[in-house]
């Protein structure tokens, strides 16, 4: 049986789309199962349908909690059988209740603990690293939970940067990575690799 992916967006859907190319070409065994986004007229949901994935928009204003939101989305998930919630590029707050508190992953385009928490998405992160003079970046694949940026770590992966790169060159040096890191940790769950215990992730 195929391994099947929820993806969550509110944007252009860059990630989704990489996931897209990762599975059309063989190095991701796994397939779309749905796409929801935040945004009704984000650019990622038009290539969503242009693709052929049940695309759905699932507004937050309609619902009057986190946790009246989340379940809209939770429950469109177990109607398309997903077995992994992955978050790309989603800027509303999405807490996983059952079966997908350990089957919902998100990606920060920063080294958690360091560039994270509320507020710190996007370019917002890059111009935080840039303005720091930090030597190093990355990105982070991470459970989610109920508070931003603060699940177990899954994956990393670390950029080197120059003092003459700009917050855009740090942006595209760590999406790079991006693009080799979710797949990884998709990965370790497609393989039963992985597992959490004591708030920190294992992996066989």
């Amino acid at each position: 049986m195929t391994f099947r992916l929820g993806i969550l967006i509110s944007g252009g859907g860059t990630t989704f789309i990489n996931l897209h190319d990762q599975i059309q070409g063989g190095y991701l065994n796994a397939e779309i199962a749905c796409v929801v986004s935040s945004k009704s007229k984000a650019a990622g949901l038009q290539r969503a349908e242009e693709f052929g994935y049940p695309a759905h928009f699932i507004g937050r204003k309609k619902h009057d909690s986190d946790q009246s939101f989340s379940n809209a989305i939770s429950a469109l998930m177990l109607e398309h059988r997903v077995d992994l919630i992955v978050l790309a590029g989603f800027l509303k707050k999405y807490l996983p209740g059952p079966p997908f508190q350990e089957r919902c992953l998100n990606i920060h385009p920063a080294l958690i603990p360091a560039f994270c928490g509320k507020g710190f998405y996007g370019m917002n992160v890059h111009r935080a690293v840039w303005a720091k003079s930090c030597k190093i970046s990355g990105c982070t694949v991470h459970l989610v939970n109920a508070h931003y940026d603060d699940g177990p770590i899954v994956v990393q992966k670390t950029v080197n940067l120059h003092d003459t790169d700009s917050p855009e060159d740090i942006r595209r040096k760590v999406f790079e990575k991006e693009c080799e890191a979710y797949p990884e940790a998709i990965r370790y769950f497609i393989e039963d690799r992985i597992r959490f215990q004591d708030g920190r992730s294992i992996i066989t």
